[in-house]
């Protein structure tokens, strides 16, 4: 569970079952109209950002904050590995979907 009152996360949801964290956010839902970056350092977040604020796009902005967190958490990731990337267009309205010849074995 989460508690709301103090953010703090139950031993149940991490599933370690000797730590507990807490959640240092101004917002636990993080509600945005516009855009959000997020990834594990809060540096490269910003990086990626600020690519949004000068007009890049959302490609740009991802990229910027892919390398950075490669740099910066070197030793967790870095330039070379794979990625997956979730893309929404709310023009398109499209779900993901299995390739064609994919089946359940």
């Amino acid at each position: 569970f989460i508690d709301v009152a103090s953010r703090n996360v139950s031993e149940e949801v991490c599933g370690t079952g000797h730590e507990t964290y807490t959640i240092n956010s101004s917002s636990i839902l993080g509600k945005y109209s516009r855009a959000a970056v997020a990834v594990d350092n809060g540096e490269c977040s910003k990086v990626g950002r600020i690519i949004l604020e000068k007009n890049g796009t959302t490609m740009d902005a991802t990229l910027a904050a892919a390398i950075c967190n490669g740099v910066m958490n070197a030793h967790s990731m870095g330039i070379g590995g794979g990625c997956v990337i979730t893309i929404y267009s709310k023009k398109r309205n499209k779900r993901e979907k299995a390739p064609l010849a994919a089946n359940s074995t």
